[in-house]
């Protein structure tokens, strides 16, 4: 079971990389793009880093799963 909270969380970390990066590279000013380089690097090190894995394992915690 918690296989598939462990894809869940990747499938949705990877759309919202995805959409920032979108807007990164493709957006319409160069303010909109700098804003999404921003948001990029506040989900990627949200997400893997330090703060992202401790909440991780907290909810797993949480859930019975360690």
């Amino acid at each position: 079971m918690w296989h598939w909270i462990l894809v869940g969380y990747a499938i949705f970390i990877a759309a919202l990389v995805g959409a920032a990066v979108f807007v990164a590279l493709f957006g319409s000013d160069e303010n909109r793009r700098s804003v999404g380089y921003k948001v990029l690097k506040l989900i990627w090190f949200g997400a893997t880093g330090p703060g992202g894995v401790v909440a991780c394992i907290l909810k797993f915690h949480e859930i019975g799963l360690l």
